[in-house]
């Protein structure tokens, strides 16, 4: 990801024979941090808030669950 200018560059690797061009990519996730290629953190902020609700949601279906099946019992 190059990050600070909108030049239209094409970067490639070689191994002698083969020449391939690397895909461009706008979202890169190191260290558990998101970095998109405006340098904005909206990324960072929606996954946080989506890990934050399925663990919420985790919960609460493990307390429902734990009612109901003593209920039951």
């Amino acid at each position: 990801m190059h990050i600070g200018h909108d030049l239209p560059t094409v970067y490639t690797m070689s191994d002698g024979n083969n020449t391939i061009q690397l895909e461009t990519i706008t979202v890169e996730k190191d260290l558990g941090i998101y970095i998109t290629n405006d340098v904005k953190s909206t990324e960072q902020c929606i996954q946080a808030a989506r890990k934050s609700v399925l663990g919420m949601i985790k919960r609460q279906f493990k307390e429902d669950f734990g009612i109901i099946y003593k209920t039951t019992s």
